[in-house]
C-alpha cells in the first residue's frame, strides 16, 4: 500500500470513528430527551466510555467526554444501581427514579433511541435522493454506465453514426438486449453463444436468453452482465474471438423501448479480447419526480434496515462477510471520501442498520429492554434482579466476543 492510500485508510479510520459516535450520541440523545419528557433524574449524559477527559455541568444533567469514542450512555438515577462519581449527594425523589416511573413512559424512551437512527437515515436518503433525483450504482435498475472509450460504447456510436444519428455520447438509456459471440476453430468461425438469435434457424431453440424476443421492456444491470459474465469462460484459449450485440434505445423512467428501437439494432463484430473489459458498470436509478424520489427515500431506509437482519442471522451458518466492525468501516469510508453523495449515503445505511439492530430481542439491546418491559407491564411486577444482571451480562460477553472476530475478520479480509 503506498503512502497516500495509507493515509487515507488512516483518515477514513477516524473518520469512520467519528461517524459511529455521531450516531451513537444521535441515539443516546433520543433517550436523554424522552427520559427528561418523562420526569426521570438524568445524571450525566454521556458521549463514549472510560475516564472522563472533561465534563460539561449542567444544572441537573453533567455532559461528559470520556476516553474511548465507541458509544454512549444515559444514567438515569435509580434504586438499584449507584450514581455516578461526584454525584453522589443529590438527593433524587422516588418519582423521579427510573424505578418509579410508569412503565408505559418506559417504553417511550427506549423507543427513542432507535427512532433517532431511523429518523437520520430517512432525513439523509430522502434528501440524497431529491436532491440528486437519481440513486447511483443500482443493479437491479436497467441499462449501464457506458465507459465512452471502450468497446460497447464505441460499437453503439459507430452503428448510430451510420445511421446518421447525431450523437457523440453514449448514455444508460442504450440497453443491451443480448449477445453474440463467435471465434475461429480450424479456420471456421462458429458461434460460442448467441441469445440474439438473428442467424440461427427458426428451428434451433434461443440459449441464454437475457429478454424474451417480443418484450420490449429492459431487464436489470444484474441479469444482462451477468449473462455476458456466465457465457464469458466459453471463449477461453479460442482465436479471434469477436463480440457482437443488439441494443435498444428505451425511455429513460420506465425502460420500454422506444419505437424507433422496437426491433433492436446490431452493432458490427469486433475483434475482442476475454480478459479486457466490455466497458459497462452499474445504472443510476433515475426518478421523474422529487416526491418518486422522496418516496424512494423510504423504501431505502427499508431497505438497508432490513439487511442488518439478514447479516445478522447469517452469524448463525458461519457467515460474518457482510458484518463490518470499526477496521471495516475505515476501509468502506475510504472508497466513498471522495463522493460527498455516496459518503453520506453510507452514513444513512449505518444509521439505518443502527435502528434495527438495537431493537433485536438481545441484551442488552434496546430490543430486549422493551421486551422485558412489556413483560413486566403483563405481569405487573419486575423481574428478578438477579436474573437481570446474568442475562444483560451474558449478552453483553457475546456482543464482546463477536465485536471482536468482527474486528479480526477485517484486518484479515
Amino acid at each position: 500500500m503506498n503512502e497516500v492510500s495509507s493515509g487515507m485508510v488512516v483518515l477514513a479510520f477516524f473518520i469512520g470513528i467519528v461517524i459511529m459516535l455521531l450516531l451513537i450520541t444521535i441515539h443516546e440523545l433520543g433517550h436523554l430527551i424522552l427520559a427528561k419528557v418523562a420526569k426521570a433524574y438524568v445524571y450525566e449524559f454521556s458521549i463514549g466510555f472510560g475516564p472522563r477527559l472533561f465534563v460539561i455541568k449542567g444544572k441537573e444533567t453533567w455532559i461528559s467526554i470520556r476516553a474511548f469514542p465507541l458509544g454512549g450512555y444515559c444514567s438515569i438515577a435509580s434504586d438499584k444501581s449507584d450514581p455516578p462519581k461526584d454525584r453522589e449527594d443529590i438527593v433524587v425523589p422516588d418519582e423521579r427514579k427510573l424505578d418509579y416511573i410508569a412503565r408505559w413512559k418506559k417504553m417511550f424512551f427506549i423507543l427513542a433511541g432507535p427512532a433517532m437512527n431511523l429518523f437520520v437515515a430517512l432525513l439523509l436518503f430522502t434528501t440524497i435522493f431529491a436532491a440528486v433525483g437519481a440513486k447511483k450504482n443500482d443493479m437491479t435498475y436497467f441499462g449501464a454506465i457506458y465507459d465512452q472509450n471502450k468497446i460497447a460504447a464505441q460499437a453503439i456510436l459507430e452503428n448510430e453514426t451510420q445511421t446518421e444519428n447525431n450523437i457523440n455520447y453514449i448514455g444508460q438509456e442504450y440497453i443491451i438486449w443480448g449477445w453474440k459471440m463467435t471465434a475461429t476453430e480450424e479456420t471456421k468461425e462458429v458461434i460460442l453463444f448467441d441469445n440474439i438469435c438473428s442467424d440461427l434457424e427458426s428451428t434451433r431453440e434461443c440459449n441464454y436468453k437475457i429478454n424474451e424476443v417480443d418484450n420490449q421492456k429492459a431487464v436489470s444491470y444484474t441479469k444482462t452482465v451477468y449473462n455476458f459474465i456466465d457465457n464469458l469462460p466459453l471463449s477461453k484459449d479460442k482465436e479471434n474471438v469477436k463480440i457482437q450485440f443488439m441494443y435498444k434505445k428505451v425511455d429513460p423512467y420506465s425502460g420500454v423501448a422506444l419505437k424507433n428501437y422496437e426491433q433492436g439494432k446490431l452493432t458490427q463484430l469486433k475483434e475482442f479480447e476475454p480478459a479486457s473489459s466490455i466497458g459497462i458498470s452499474a445504472p443510476s436509478r433515475i426518478y421523474k419526480t422529487t416526491a418518486q424520489a422522496y418516496g424512494a427515500g423510504w423504501g431505502e431506509t427499508f431497505k438497508a434496515s432490513i439487511s442488518i437482519l439478514e447479516s445478522f442471522g447469517n452469524i448463525f451458518t458461519g457467515k460474518f462477510s457482510n458484518l463490518v466492525g470499526p477496521v471495516g468501516v475505515a476501509k468502506q469510508t475510504a472508497t466513498l471520501l471522495s463522493s460527498p453523495e455516496q459518503f453520506f449515503i453510507y452514513v444513512a445505511t449505518i444509521s439505518a442498520n443502527l435502528f434495527i439492530l438495537n431493537l433485536i430481542f438481545i441484551p442488552p439491546l434496546d430490543g430486549y429492554r422493551l421486551l422485558e418491559n412489556f413483560i413486566e407491564m403483563v405481569i405487573r411486577k419486575e423481574l428478578p434482579t438477579k436474573y437481570k444482571v446474568i442475562v444483560n451480562a451474558t449478552g453483553a460477553i457475546l456482543f464482546l466476543i463477536l465485536f471482536i472476530m468482527i474486528t479480526i475478520k477485517d484486518f484479515i479480509v
